[in-house]
């Protein structure tokens, strides 16, 4: 009998793993041993026992959850333990532990490999192939397993891989991936080349200087060569230079050629908006912290880069902590007017006259449509036109954006926003009309639900609490009455018929799309979560914010998504993902008003326990915690463990919920005293009695 488990970093067959990924790594792909123990500490290793527990072999897996799919890194069985059925085990667990919140498994496999004969017998179908990344040129096939959630995007939608996360590379990462892997940092190099890694690597124009410097003629001609093999950054020798100078306060004043071109390589990066440099050099690693937050860009390891590419490929797509405070959102005037014109084409308009008639009636009737800009600085980010023709739905005909490194942040964040004034005027639907739309914006539309049905952009979002029959019954009637949203509510009923009759987890998804619809039946935990009110205000809780002399930033609290630190007074049993949460604000030191209450909702997305350091490199992207704060909230020890949550879709209560009442409630639901320190798990019955409370709507 196989038994297969889930091991963390302190298991002690994390080095059967670690041994047995070496031994088979020419198939596999190299992975590191920190990379091994990253993936462990993450709980993505399944490791399969036999009836004496003994180790037989392992699948290690990644996620994406922007893609909501994960995929198989590594599957291996020990050579004497196969052709029992370890595998077949293996993958039928990894399937079962990924069937609720998972579209489906994603895995890449060179066609000249036999395992691809057996991924048809686990489930498996080819969707498609690609070219892989391996010197000798090979074929790729991409096989799907469909775990069958009801979803409103077809099935490309569900197995795209998305865009390559784009890196640099340190000269010696360059010179490494030319040898053979043998010694433990050459491997750590080789890494990048994972197959299953969706990564782009680009040099920069400093790569021919290092070559130039070696001795040996065959050498410099093979690295030139070599170089064909990567992408090549922009020369940009003005944007370059200005960077030189302002990174030169980062190196010793006594330079080595060596420094000198480090230093020239991070410049080169910079100036190109470069986000990742990759680099075995400890030194360089060492000034990340200050690099990143002078330059945005962040120096990284392999092992990092491969333990983290969900991460990182979010930090380029969304990163609030450069969009917050610093935006305008302005409707346009006669001045506004004349920068457009200048900067039609930038907003993909082909002619100034093309621009001047599709804008004009809209500006031509200014209580009908509201015409508004995005700026930052003085420079235009985008131009959106609100129509309220329809008194069911706000309608969007255009949702323009220049193209630069916050279109994406900036389309989430107009996008909740949109959907939160929606709401707030009692409107069913947000329809976006304009098709001419960037691929960040298109790939933050699907982000945040909305469907593209007739060439219209859209999402309805409901004010029911009920089950999901009671659900679907109000789309029936709001589609019989609305025929603009027909079409949408069949088929997401068509979705929640499918979810009943199948896993009744996949509500989740159907929940989160109509939010802030909340669906009785759908079974996930719930739990209330203490936090400060100076915590709560800097968040999510605007009308704390309000109160403060400082003040919230209204940008921060818009945030698709944020990130909350606390101690760890939980075990991950106690506190796990998906799931809800209440927000309890405690009393603090502050003077505010409405404190010692329930005062939000939100989704809990995942909990992450490690030590600070590794948490803050994590999560930084979304802004609010400084390190100081995470590195408090450690009690100043590196080596301690805090938690993350990493949280979204807040929802505020019009009516918080004050401790005094929470007290009769709690005595009459769970028969105990209120009392929170920390996490409390309570029942679903519990979170719709306090919901309800809150937030009085609909049932």
């Amino acid at each position: 009998m196989t038994n297969i488990i889930n091991i963390d970093e302190k298991s002690p067959y994390l080095e059967n793993v670690i041994k047995l990924g070496d031994a088979n790594s020419k198939i596999l792909g190299f992975l590191t041993e920190g990379a091994f123990r990253n993936f462990a500490i993450k709980k993505q290793i399944l490791v399969a026992l036999d009836d004496k527990k003994i180790f037989c072999g392992y699948l290690l897996y990644n996620i994406n959850q922007k893609c909501k799919s994960v995929s198989i890194v590594h599957l291996c069985v020990e050579a004497s333990h196969r052709q029992q059925g370890i595998a077949f085990a293996l993958v039928y667990n990894f399937k079962k532990i990924t069937k609720d919140f998972f579209l489906g498994i994603r895995i890449h496999c060179r066609r000249d490999y036999e395992i691809n004969k057996v991924w048809p017998k686990f489930g498996f179908f080819a969707m498609d192939e690609k070219q892989g990344r391996s010197k000798q040129g090979s074929i790729l096939t991409i096989w799907w397993f469909d775990h069958g959630h009801p979803t409103l995007f077809t099935l490309a939608d569900k197995q795209k891989i998305g865009p390559k996360l784009p890196v640099v590379i340190d000269a010696n990462i360059f010179y490494d991936l030319q040898k053979s892997p043998q010694s433990v940092s050459i491997k750590e190099s080789h890494s990048l080349l994972a197959e299953w890694l969706n990564v782009e690597l680009h040099l920069t124009p400093e790569i021919y200087n290092e070559i130039n410097r070696h001795k040996n003629g065959t050498e410099r001609k093979r690295g030139w060569k070599f170089i064909k093999a990567f992408k090549e950054l922009s020369i940009l020798d003005d944007e370059f230079q200005k960077t030189r100078e302002q990174l030169r306060s980062f190196f010793q004043k006594k330079m080595s050629d060596s420094d000198e071109s480090d230093l020239r390589q991070l410049a080169r990066a910079i100036a190109n908006n470069m986000r990742f440099f990759v680099t075995r050099d400890i030194a360089l690693q060492n000034k990340s912290e200050e690099i990143y937050k002078n330059f945005g860009m962040q120096i990284i390891s392999p092992s990092y880069l491969i333990t983290y590419q969900d991460e990182l490929m979010r930090e380029i797509e969304y990163q609030p902590i450069k969009l917050a405070g610093k935006i305008n959102i302005k409707r346009v005037d006669s001045e506004q007017i004349v920068l457009l014109e200048k900067q039609f084409d930038a907003l993909q308009w082909k002619t100034k006259a093309q621009f001047k008639q599709h804008l004009q009636p809209y500006l031509a009737e200014p209580r009908i449509f509201e015409t508004v800009i995005i700026q930052s600085a003085g420079q235009l980010l985008a131009l959106i036109v609100y129509g309220r023709r329809n008194q069911h739905e706000l309608e969007i005909p255009v949702f323009r954006f220049t193209q630069n490194s916050l279109s994406a942040t900036l389309a989430r964040y107009l996008l909740l926003k949109t959907v939160l004034d929606s709401l707030a005027e009692k409107r069913v639907l947000t329809k976006i009309t304009d098709l001419n739309l960037l691929d960040e914006v298109i790939n933050a539309l699907r982000e945040q639900d909305f469907v593209l049905i007739k060439n219209h952009w859209i999402k309805a979002s409901l004010q029911i609490v009920g089950t999901a029959k009671q659900l679907a019954a109000e789309l029936t009637t709001i589609g019989n009455n609305l025929p603009q949203i027909s079409q949408y509510a069949t088929q997401m009923n068509e979705a929640i018929e499918s979810t009943l009759s199948n896993n009744n987890r996949g509500l989740l998804y159907i929940e989160r799309s109509l939010w802030p619809t909340k669906i009785t039946d759908l079974d996930i935990p719930t739990f209330v979560v203490p936090i400060q009110p100076d915590w709560a205000m800097q968040l999510f809780d605007f009308n704390l914010a309000k109160q403060d002399i400082f003040g919230g930033e209204p940008s921060l609290i818009l945030k698709v998504e944020n990130v909350y630190y606390r101690a760890n007074r939980s075990s991950p049993k106690e506190l796990a993902a998906p799931a809800r949460i209440l927000w309890y604000v405690g009393k603090g030191k502050g003077n505010y008003q409405g404190t010692m209450s329930i005062r939000a909702c939100s989704y809990l997305d995942e909990v992450v326990i490690d030590k600070p350091k590794v948490l803050f490199s994590r999560f930084k992207r979304l802004g609010v915690y400084e390190w100081k704060d995470v590195f408090e909230t450690a009690k100043q020890n590196l080596n301690k463990d805090i938690m993350a949550f990493r949280f979204s879709n807040t929802e505020i209560f019009n009516h918080p919920i004050h401790r005094n009442e929470l007290k009769e409630i709690w005595k009459q639901e769970s028969d105990v005293n209120f009392h929170i320190q920390k996490p409390i798990f309570i029942s679903n019955l519990l979170f719709f009695h306090l919901y309800h409370k809150g937030v009085p709507i609909k049932r």
